[in-house]
């Protein structure tokens, strides 16, 4: 066997010192993950938002899918449960709680587009027991003027043009109810009911704005915290 050259032992020493350099200089995608498990989501006013959460800088994989959030231009968190999309404005990670409203009512219009009824059913949330139900009523015929007055709403759709709401669950009543086309429920802070029943529909917006409390428990995370 011959031994190396001089040129020959360089070359092959400097190669092995490049070799070293290049795996230290690149950590493992095990390292990364660990590295994006530890951030926190963060956007607008909700910050440092941690396991079993998800979105922006945290991994998908660092949390249940249902717990995924999003964030629009820095300021709008949203999350997504049986289909529809919630805006996110209060996460209280002591108490397990989120404040969610529907994303579709910051055009501070009074009507909402009928849409399926609010519900958490076969998810990982579930409405905390201090609200009330709110159930709105959309094109409807010859409400009258007296009782509903302060509960009637006018709507630009010319299907649903006419309406109303109530509070609390639908029972029957009004003759009129079963002459609208279609209705839908959803939950309020039982904290505003008895306002809301004394300002009608001037305080609808406000109210379906402030939105309403829905508890989740914590499985055992699958990385970083």
């Amino acid at each position: 066997m011959h031994p190396l050259s001089a040129a020959s032992a360089t070359s092959f020493l400097f190669t092995l010192l490049l070799f070293f350099h290049l795996t230290a200089s690149f950590p493992s995608n095990g390292a990364s993950n660990l590295s994006n498990g530890n951030q926190n989501f963060s956007c607008g006013n909700l910050t440092n938002i941690t396991y079993p959460f998800t979105g922006a800088q945290r991994p998908s994989h660092c949390g249940p899918p249902e717990f995924h959030l999003e964030c629009y231009l820095n300021l709008t968190t949203t999350l997504t449960v049986n289909s529809l999309p919630y805006t996110v404005t209060q996460v209280n990670q002591t108490s397990q709680t989120l404040r969610l409203s529907i994303l579709s009512l910051y055009d501070d219009s009074q009507c909402i587009h009928p849409f399926n009824t609010t519900t958490f059913d076969n998810s990982s949330f579930s409405l905390v027991p201090d609200h009330s139900t709110l159930s709105l009523f959309y094109g409807c015929e010859n409400l009258g003027d007296s009782d509903m007055a302060n509960f009637k709403l006018s709507c630009p759709w010319p299907e649903y043009s006419e309406g109303f709401f109530m509070i609390g669950d639908p029972v029957p009543g009004p003759p009129f109810m079963h002459m609208c086309q279609t209705s839908f429920q959803m939950p309020i802070l039982r904290s505003r009911e008895q306002q809301h029943r004394a300002e009608g529909s001037l305080l609808l917006v406000e109210v379906l704005k402030e939105g309403f409390d829905v508890s989740y428990s914590n499985a055992r995370p699958s990385c970083g915290n």
